[in-house]
């Protein structure tokens, strides 16, 4: 997810991890949790967040 933004907003997303909190237009707040809402907040390009690969479920036998 990080290949395009690189090691510096790597280590920045994850030492902030859970501690920024936003305000939304009714007043409720709200911890940043995930890499683009991360972005936004930091007003970097959300276009060179890396999308996360599906994931595949188990084969049962």
């Amino acid at each position: 997810m990080f290949r395009l933004l690189g090691e510096n907003w790597f280590d920045d997303y994850w030492m902030n991890y859970g501690k920024i909190t936003v305000q939304d237009d009714t007043g409720k707040t709200t911890k940043i949790t995930n890499l683009h809402d991360f972005v936004v907040y930091r007003g970097g390009d959300t276009s060179l967040v890396v999308p996360r690969a599906s994931q595949r479920k188990a084969r049962s036998k």
